[in-house]
């Protein structure tokens, strides 16, 4: 019944259906590189900018569970790239890799904010995406990424569990980015 779901039960699904529009929406576009890819810093500052705020609202209306941003565990660092994340950006993108607006802002214990969401699924209404989180290396010109396996966000049938974090998985997270990229660009673990 409808009356016994929680806000955030309708709330999932909705939103991933509304995403999962205008995604396919900017796939249908000639200018989707501008749209997903490289390109598409705008989807990176919005974030910074509302996601935070989200969260705090979030936190303080809706009974636990919920979050807009969050401190990414060190289990997900995969490891740094000697290039800036522009570049590194350039490089998911011609491995098939997308633009992800819809998922949570992440922050690192050192205060480090998220510069990039990407994620590869082997379809919009797959079960699974990879996700792949990029942040600035200590070190000028370096990119220290972060990954998981997770449910997929544009998938109405599979946002709730998205969106609680059930079925993350670092380690094949971990294990897809390895694959997809060359093992030289990676200049060491986190």
């Amino acid at each position: 019944m409808i009356q016994n779901l929680a806000p955030i039960e309708i709330a999932a699904p909705l939103v991933a259906t509304a995403a999962l529009l205008a995604t396919l929406w900017a796939l249908q576009q000639p200018r989707t590189r501008t749209l997903l890819g490289p390109a598409a810093d705008g989807w990176e500052y919005g974030r910074r900018l509302v996601l935070p705020l989200l969260d705090r609202v979030a936190r303080r209306r809706l009974d636990g569970g919920h979050y807009a941003s969050y401190e990414l565990g060190e289990r997900e660092l995969v490891g740094l790239i000697d290039a800036p994340p522009e570049r590194v950006e350039s490089m998911l993108w011609k491995n098939g890799a997308k633009r992800m607006p819809l998922a949570a802002l992440k922050t690192l214990p050192d205060g480090g904010v998220e510069v990039g969401s990407w994620a590869w699924r082997d379809g919009l209404l797959a079960r699974e995406q990879t996700h792949i989180m990029l942040f600035r290396g200590v070190r000028d010109g370096e990119t220290l990424v972060a990954a998981h396996r997770e449910p997929n966000a544009l998938n109405p049938a599979t946002a709730l569990a998205h969106y609680r974090g059930r079925g993350l998985d670092a380690d094949a997270g971990e294990r897809d980015l390895r694959q997809r990229l060359d093992e030289g660009v990676w200049v060491d673990g986190p």
